[in-house]
């Protein structure tokens, strides 16, 4: 368990983590919600910390950056990549040609630049303690999702990392996933967990319909966008419901 953890955390993040040789997809994907826990943890203390001396906006747009800068912008190159051959492409084959191209182009750059606008602009609205929790919610729900998505076929004929994962993933990993990150926000938000979640569940849904509709099924780089496109309805959860004071009197 401890080795899975490790390949967990090497695979998700920058940090120089040494691992066993023995490496299994579907057993390190489970703790994928518990890498973003812990980096939404960090994450979300160094927002909280950072709103106390300065404006929530210049304090949003460092918290985010550090967090790019931790997982190296890895689920932020997979939205790029995933708008670039699906906005790009007029057929299924020439968007998987764009797909495969590890260049960036108009899509993928407007993409990534409007996702930051958007989660630096949802996180500045929120107080530090909501921000806090925000953050560790929307970095560990956020990475349940792509674990669901690997249960969607592959494209098919198609060799890479998203269809190596939809292969080895199984319900019992899903299942196994879904129950850890339970324990991990339960106690933290409480129903909103739920609540949040089925909204999530909901815009993957239509997401994973859009992606089956373009190209046929699911890789990597979508696994990549899923995640990203989760945070950012996470976090305009947190702003609706602190905007309308829909929260627990303890958490605000």
């Amino acid at each position: 368990m401890i080795n899975d953890i490790k390949v967990a955390f090497a695979f998700l993040t920058r940090i120089p983590i040494g691992h066993k040789p023995d490496i299994s997809i579907q057993r390190s994907a489970v703790w994928f919600p518990f890498v973003g826990w812990v980096i939404g943890g960090v994450t979300g203390i160094l927002f909280y910390f950072l709103s106390q001396g300065i404006p929530t906006l210049p304090a949003a747009a460092i918290t985010i950056l550090f967090s790019t800068l931790v997982t190296g912008g890895f689920h932020q190159d997979g939205l790029a990549d995933t708008f670039d051959g699906l906005v790009g492409g007029w057929t299924p084959e020439d968007r998987l040609r764009i797909l495969k191209d590890s260049r960036h182009g108009t899509y993928g750059v407007l993409s990534i630049v409007l996702q930051l606008i958007i989660q630096i602009s949802l996180l500045s609205t929120l107080s530090p303690k909501v921000g806090l929790l925000a953050i560790i919610t929307a970095h560990s729900l956020g990475r349940l999702v792509p674990i669901y998505f690997m249960m969607a076929p592959a494209v098919p004929s198609h060799e890479g990392m998203g269809a190596t994962y939809s292969r080895a993933v199984r319900g019992r990993d899903v299942l196994a996933s879904t129950v850890l990150t339970i324990v991990l926000l339960f106690g933290l938000i409480g129903s909103h967990l739920f609540i949040a979640a089925a909204i999530v569940a909901v815009v993957g849904f239509v997401f994973l319909s859009y992606v089956k509709k373009k190209i046929g099924g699911v890789l990597g780089d979508v696994l990549g966008a899923s995640e990203q496109i989760a945070e950012s309805f996470i976090l305009l959860y947190f702003v609706v419901i602190l905007t309308h004071s829909i929260w627990l009197s303890w958490l605000i």
